[in-house]
């Protein structure tokens, strides 16, 4: 993937989790605690890149071979889940969401009287959470943007593989000291840098259409993926 892919899904990156107060303030912080059926999904995610999809109903056809392809590139390490709505008519599509998923991928179904996993991750239908190998968030990418005939979740998993986006993980091999934290900074008490007035403006742009706060043009979002 160039380096033009890898910088714009950066930029995204930073767009959707700088532009907004909630978002903002989970940009390189680990994922809050959740459990499912008094399970923790992401506690075993310690040393491993891992990819939250938020989905329902439908699972994207392309998320099997996008698994394989950056499995057979040296990235079979990469830990894939899926969390199904905690709605009535999604927990009745549990089972086919189940069928639909690519081998080796759990799903897990919220149950109603649980705390709903989509909001304590600040997340809604469609999207796919990026988290690093210190299991915190390195991109929150929603939709148009999520659909995978685009390049930008594949470019953000490829790029939290090999880089430490955030900053200070011992568990990359090349860590920097510096915290891509909004308000955190580094043991040095460096806080990261604000992207360049270029930079903003092509993540702006991003924001705003990947937006679940803003109204969506009518057909703009579907229920299927990758038709």
């Amino acid at each position: 993937m160039g380096l033009l892919v890898l910088a714009l899904a950066s930029w995204l990156g930073l767009a959707l989790a700088s532009e907004g107060a909630t978002n903002g303030s989970r940009l390189c912080r680990e994922a809050p605690a959740w459990q499912i059926n008094g399970s923790s999904p992401m506690a075993e995610a310690a040393g491993q890149v891992t990819v939250v999809a938020l989905l329902k109903l439908l699972l994207p056809r392309s998320l099997g071979g996008l698994r394989q392809r950056l499995s057979r590139q040296g990235m079979a390490d990469v830990r894939y889940m899926i969390v199904n709505e905690q709605a009535p008519l999604s927990r009745a599509m549990f089972g086919e969401l189940q069928r639909q998923a690519p081998p080796g991928v759990p799903v897990f179904q919220q149950q109603p009287e649980e705390p709903d996993v989509w909001q304590l991750l600040g997340g809604d239908k469609d999207d796919f959470l990026v988290y690093d190998r210190c299991g915190r968030l390195a991109f929150h990418i929603q939709l148009p943007y999520s659909f995978l005939h685009f390049p930008y979740v594949e470019s953000a998993i490829r790029f939290t593989h090999s880089k430490d986006f955030c900053g200070n993980c011992s568990l990359y091999p090349n860590s920097t000291h510096e915290v891509r934290c909004r308000g955190a900074s580094s043991p040095a008490g460096k806080k990261a840098p604000e992207p360049s007035g270029d930079h903003r403006a092509a993540g702006h742009a991003h924001h705003h259409h990947g937006d679940h706060s803003q109204p969506h043009p009518k057909g703009q979002k579907q229920e299927g993926r990758d038709p």
